[in-house]
């Protein structure tokens, strides 16, 4: 016949692996999986204050220098930002700001995920 130590730790075992029935590999959130943010982040404020005309400097000094640039356009900067957690990713966008041939702005457009969801 079984101990009272041993029915115990049964019971404990039991009722701890019965808590994790229906919880997928997925689902775990492991220490090393972290919120991983990747690109330009740009805030409600910092897009509001890109208007037409700005120097290409003075949109450097507000949301910073793409961190590519399109290859056979310098007047096009496209600022891209991707959030992903535990490996699937949360939020994308694409803000790209054209210039005119005097390097101000002329254009700036937005797609992907609402820029400033939470």
């Amino acid at each position: 016949m079984l101990k009272l130590k041993q029915k115990i730790l049964i019971i404990f075992a039991v009722v701890l692996l019965s808590g994790c029935a229906g919880v997928t590999f997925s689902d775990w959130h492991f220490p090393y999986m972290t919120e991983v943010s990747q690109g330009t982040y740009i805030t409600q404020e910092q897009y509001d204050q890109i208007k037409l005309g700005l120097s290409k400097d003075q949109v450097v000094f507000i949301i910073g220098r793409p961190l590519n640039q399109y290859l056979f356009d310098k007047n096009r900067w496209d600022f891209n930002y991707q959030l992903h957690n535990n490996n699937d990713l949360k939020r994308t966008y694409i803000v790209t700001v054209y210039f005119d041939g005097n390097g101000n702005v002329a254009q700036v457009t937005k797609s992907g995920d609402d820029l400033f969801s939470k």
